[in-house]
């Protein structure tokens, strides 16, 4: 079976970070290269996140430093933006968990030209799994339109039909750069397959106690590992949604990207992402029924089958042998 080429564009994050070890770790999936963007933490705590990721499995992957702001205060040649997320992922973006980078991961490029480059070698053939704020895809498009058009499709993690989490309305990484979201849907959704994997069916996931709980029983060092940092995560859920557990959102963005038979309601849609408004900043406007017949431009799945997203989760982590137990042990709680 021909491996399926990958881009994965991200600024880890503890969800983040557990998305990235699923997709280095599936043997379908040939990983290219990571893109860092500053959102859950600054440009520094992404990049290096991202190289804590690759040191720790070894990899020859490299990731490339990218955006340092959003779209539009990096073209009123504003400095980096710093911390919008540590209260959610911890001060260093990876809950209380230390890893050692190995420099050789970094890249040399930046994380534009990487991504133009890649698609330029094969045209027609890239994937690119956006974890983050989209500004690094806008600046891609700014650059060069065409050459983005020869991706093969996007999945990005972000904004919601009905609901939010940085406000009632908007998603955390669609808030973070709504200007970069509608260009990329208005711009490039009409010429590549573009899903918006968001809050409506991600919170569906929840990653409960008795899932993590058997993570650190079955799944040796990774386990503990995904067990330890997900301590952090686990009490902001528990404080700001009364969850006993977490929603990991970017881990179902790629689960559902390697197996897109786990989703059960797919709308093709028009979507606009609110740019012009301090209240509705990074409201997603969807027409989903079509009533406006507005051009189509996102694939936004509304719901997806959670028990087989989490058996998946355990055979790609861990293996089949735990999956397995998985299923005979653990019976969800949500």
């Amino acid at each position: 079976m021909t491996k399926r080429k990958v881009i994965i564009d991200t600024d880890p994050g503890i969800d983040d970070a557990l998305a990235i070890m699923a997709a280095l770790q599936h043997p379908d999936l040939d990983v290219l290269g990571l893109t860092s963007v500053a959102g859950n933490k600054g440009i520094h705590f992404t990049t290096d996140n991202a190289a804590r990721l690759l040191t720790l499995f070894e990899s020859d992957i490299k990731v490339y430093r990218g955006a340092t702001n959003d779209y539009l205060s990096l073209k009123a040649g504003k400095g980096e933006r710093a911390d919008e997320a540590g209260f959610v992922h911890g001060a260093s973006g990876l809950g209380s968990v230390e890893l050692p980078i190995d420099p050789v991961v970094y890249g040399e490029r930046g994380a534009i030209d990487f991504i133009l480059e890649t698609i330029k070698a094969y045209p027609g053939e890239v994937d690119i799994i956006a974890l983050g704020p989209v500004t690094n895809l806008a600046l891609c498009l700014e650059k060069d339109l065409e050459t983005m058009k020869q991706v093969r499709t996007i999945h990005s993690m972000g904004g919601g039909v009905h609901r939010g989490n940085r406000s009632p309305v908007a998603e955390f990484n669609y808030w973070f750069d709504p200007t970069a979201v509608d260009m990329l849907y208005t711009q490039l959704g009409p010429h590549v397959p573009i899903w918006m994997i968001g809050l409506d069916v991600t919170h569906q996931g929840i990653t409960d106690l008795n899932d993590l709980t058997f993570m650190k029983m079955a799944g040796g060092e990774l386990g503990e590992l995904i067990f330890e940092m997900m301590q952090f995560y686990v009490n902001t859920y528990w404080h700001q949604n009364g969850y006993m557990g977490a929603v990991v959102h970017d881990l179902m963005a790629v689960i559902g990207y390697i197996y897109p038979e786990m989703y059960q309601e797919i709308h093709h849609a028009n979507l606009r992402c609110v740019n012009d408004s301090v209240l509705a900043k990074g409201q997603c406007i969807v027409d989903l029924h079509n009533q406006f017949n507005w051009e189509k431009n996102a694939y936004i799945p509304m719901s997806a089958n959670i028990r087989f997203y989490k058996e998946k989760i355990m055979a790609v982590l861990f293996g089949e042998e735990v999956a397995e137990d998985y299923k005979k042990r653990v019976k969800s709680m949500s």
